[in-house]
């Protein structure tokens, strides 16, 4: 009788740990919301996150860096480089705004002319 009390706690232990570590080895197992950007994915305007990068950003929309700086802010082009992440550009160019970049950026692919002031 006593073994039979122990057999279905330690069942469930085994299959939820047997599912996370089979998932894991699968790659199927997520646990944050970053998402790897490969560099032949593409990417929508839409999918720009804070998290990533310029240079992420630039290879999933197939434009270049120095495009990207240029709309982000000419002048803080010196302080911007590849690896520098779009939630860590608020701090380096003041009034930077992600959703009103993303609207240039838009206007920017469709063939609109930039506007006289960046994006803020």
């Amino acid at each position: 009788m006593k073994a039979s009390l122990w057999v279905a706690p330690v069942a469930t232990v085994v299959i939820l740990f047997g599912s996370v570590g089979t998932a894991s080895l699968a790659g199927a197992w997520v646990t944050g919301g970053r998402e790897q950007i490969a560099s032949a994915q593409r990417l929508a305007v839409d999918d720009i996150k804070g998290w990533m990068t310029i240079q992420q950003a630039a290879d999933g929309l197939g434009v270049s860096v120095d495009d990207i700086i240029t709309l982000i802010d000419p002048e803080a082009a010196g302080n911007l480089t590849p690896a520098t992440a779009f939630k860590e550009i608020e701090a380096v160019v003041p009034g930077f705004s992600l959703a009103t970049f993303r609207d240039e950026l838009r206007a920017h692919l469709a063939g609109a002319p930039a506007s006289a002031e960046p994006p803020r």
